[in-house]
């Protein structure tokens, strides 16, 4: 009874192993060095190119020059599942190792026009799991479980300025991810011990729609609507047949203040939603609709250095009650501390370095009885390092 009940946690395990650590949800808290040690805060405060792009696509009309942008994020995540069964607890350290997760951003205001264009190409998700065989631990008493998932974005952009003070920008979104199982179980249907490496890049896509207003005493604003992604059906090849799962990612929604009217200072502050509980995939998990906020601050120290730091907090969408079924979910970060730092190495060139970390988070909730006690439980405990290194190349 064990080893089946172990076979239908594996089962579980993956459906909720595809996001990143750092991550609101399945949804990135950032993307790229710049916006990355801002806490992801860049909705009415374009810095970089990749950032306003990913974050709203009215602001890139606001970038200073013409751009292109390039980052690099690996990402440590320090992953435990422990549960507690007749009174004895035992955790099992998983091995995730680096996830690598790129960001290109270009944006070029044409000239003598209101029109500015863009392009990003970003990773929004992505997750490795690798946990082993754990006898003492009947959550993994059946053997080792590994997830890898790879979710990037593109997302051809253009705005057009309205005047001095407003702009409003569009951008179709292009989505494509790539999952691996071992065991395969991510339809939830029945149990199965199968490798799910069968698979091919899955493809989705939606829209994304923003609005920028500069003031003209310092404040910046922005909003920024983003679609789901609706993706394909998910179809693995097994050895049993074709197994196949529908996820996609969920609508977002943005809203965001910048200042500038301290000398040499920018601050940023956003609030989002994300629609998990009206998503396919996620509802089905019990995923609560949740709000997220980011801080960020930007200080000159000199012609040279750029000195950056940000916080981003989020709700958990994950309730107690479904801590089992989301059993190895990284998902459930709430606060993410940042710290970067811009250096001009040459008159048009500027390198970016960020630092982000993933602060301790748990989350725990009972196990099903039977198989187990009714005083029987399960929690989920991760933190996470992130290094990001970048060049803005401004033309």
């Amino acid at each position: 009874m064990r080893n089946l009940f172990s076979g239908l946690v594996a089962a579980f395990l993956v459906l909720t192993s595809i996001a990143m650590a750092s991550a609101q949800g399945i949804a990135v808290t950032g993307v790229g060095p710049v916006n990355r040690s801002m806490g992801g805060a860049g909705t009415a405060a374009p810095l970089d190119a990749i950032g306003a792009l990913h974050w709203n696509p009215a602001s890139i009309s606001y970038l200073e020059q013409d751009e292109v942008s390039f980052g690099m994020e690996g990402l440590l995540a320090d992953i435990e599942l422990s549960s507690t069964v007749g009174g004895s607890t035992h955790t099992t350290n998983g091995e995730a190792g680096v996830a690598v997760i790129p960001s290109v951003g270009w944006v070029d205001h044409l000239e003598g026009t209101p029109i500015t264009i863009g392009m990003g190409v970003y990773g929004i998700g992505g997750f490795r799991n690798n946990m082993p065989m754990d006898a003492s631990n009947p959550l993994l008493a059946s053997g080792p479980v590994f997830a890898d998932a790879e979710i990037m974005q593109i997302a051809p952009t253009i705005s057009m300025q309205l005047g001095e003070r407003w702009s409003v920008g569009i951008a179709p979104t292009i989505t494509a991810a790539r999952m691996m199982f071992d065991p395969l179980g991510p339809s939830a249907i029945t149990p199965s011990a199968t490798a799910g490496s069968g698979n091919r890049v899955h493809w989705g896509g939606g829209i994304q729609g923003g609005v920028f207003y500069a003031s003209p005493n310092c404040w910046r604003a922005g909003f920024t609507v983003k679609s789901p992604q609706w993706f394909e059906e998910f179809r693995f090849f097994t050895s049993s047949g074709v197994v196949g799962f529908d996820l996609d990612y969920p609508l977002i929604l943005s809203g965001g203040l910048g200042y500038y009217g301290w000398e040499r200072w920018v601050f940023a502050a956003d609030v989002r939603y994300f629609d998990y509980a009206n998503t396919a995939g996620f509802k089905d998990l019990g995923w609560q609709s949740v709000f997220a906020g980011a801080i960020g601050a930007q200080y000159q120290l000199s012609e040279l250095w750029k000195l950056r730091a940000g916080y981003n907090f989020n709700q958990n969408p994950i309730g107690s009650e479904d801590v089992f079924t989301n059993i190895a979910s990284p998902l459930i970060q709430t606060h993410n501390i940042a710290l970067g730092a811009g250096c001009l190495l040459t008159e048009n060139v500027e390198l970016n370095l960020a630092y982000v970390y993933l602060v301790n988070s748990e989350v725990s909730g009972p196990l099903p009885s039977p198989p187990f006690g009714g005083n029987d439980t399960m929690s989920h405990r991760i933190n996470a390092h992130s290094l990001l290194l970048g060049v803005q190349i401004r033309y």
